[in-house]
């Protein structure tokens, strides 16, 4: 038996560059997939577009954005994980509605699955684009060996851009995602927040699959460039994307060292005597200082309180 993958795919404004995505979906060498698109309020002919690739192909699912989730790619992704878990998904596959898969996508990704039943999730590579002419789809001639997702630390890798990590990329068992939530409030680092979140609280089985299977495009209309019109949007998401994982990292039992050393280090840079305070706090209450590295980090903060102590 050959379990279905949900593709979740996020679309607004997207008529023009939409059905080269849609093609590439219904290229796949992998044939039992579903294509769940949810709509945030398109006000071009997206959804033309969307029901002609319907009549043609019933494992493309259309929906239009309710109220209930906010303006942005979180909120859609939001509503098509939760469609997607009202339908009994079983993997789940993130795709960008400008981008576009190998016609081997799937079956490579899902691959690893049943060769080890542990494994959480799949990560490929991938390759920038600019005009679709361009892609090579010789999986030996597409690799130029540049994108790297092997590291026997998802977390460690993916917080210091280590690895080449995004949306697209991975193939993930649904029963992972169901437990998280993108952030609604966030408008820019989204994904790197919920991926981050994921492999904090996780001990996840992973699997890399070193070939080009998708391709980025890249251009200046990103699906959330309208948002970002507004003034200083992306700055303040990026504020709250480490406002937010820093409580995360708080919450932990025992919280990585190299995470509360970049905090503090930002902490410093960013003149946040809030995450100084509370790195220190963890240390005296969590840790302790016996520990000769988190002692030495203590001493760090120390060092430069004096002005932190009068922003706090």
């Amino acid at each position: 038996m050959k379990p279905k993958i949900t593709i979740l795919l996020a679309t607004h404004n997207r008529s023009h560059l939409i059905g080269e995505t849609l093609d590439s979906i219904r290229a796949q060498t992998y044939e039992n997939w579903e294509c769940i698109i949810v709509d945030d309020f398109s006000s071009d002919n997206t959804r033309d577009i969307i029901e002609e690739y319907i009549k043609k192909d019933r494992r493309f699912l259309y929906f239009m954005k309710i109220h209930k989730y906010n303006r942005g790619l979180s909120g859609t992704r939001n509503q098509g994980l939760d469609i997607a878990k009202e339908r009994g998904a079983n993997f789940i596959q993130f795709f960008d509605d400008d981008d576009i898969m190998h016609p081997r996508k799937l079956e490579l990704k899902v691959k690893p699955f049943f060769d080890d039943q542990s494994l959480d999730l799949s990560i490929c590579c991938y390759r920038k684009f600019h005009e679709k002419e361009a892609i090579e789809y010789d999986l030996e001639k597409a690799d130029d060996k540049s994108c790297n997702v092997r590291t026997n630390n998802l977390l460690k890798s993916f917080f210091l851009n280590h690895i080449n990590l995004n949306s697209p990329g991975p193939l993930w068992r649904a029963a992972v995602l169901k437990k998280y939530r993108f952030n609604e409030e966030l408008f820019y680092a989204e994904e790197r927040e919920y991926y981050l979140r994921i492999f904090l609280n996780e001990k996840l089985e992973y699997k890399a699959v070193d070939k080009i299977l998708f391709w980025y495009r890249k251009h200046p209309n990103a699906i959330t460039s309208e948002l970002y019109l507004e003034k200083n949007l992306k700055q303040q998401s990026e504020e709250r994307f480490r406002d937010y994982f820093l409580e995360e990292i708080l919450k932990v039992e025992n919280p990585p060292f190299f995470l509360l050393k970049s905090y503090a280090a930002q902490g410093v840079k960013l003149k946040k005597a809030v995450y100084l305070e509370k790195i220190k706090t963890l240390i005296y209450k969590k840790i302790g200082l016996f520990d000769v590295k988190y002692f030495s980090l203590l001493i760090y903060i120390r060092m430069h309180q004096t002005w932190a102590r009068k922003k706090y």
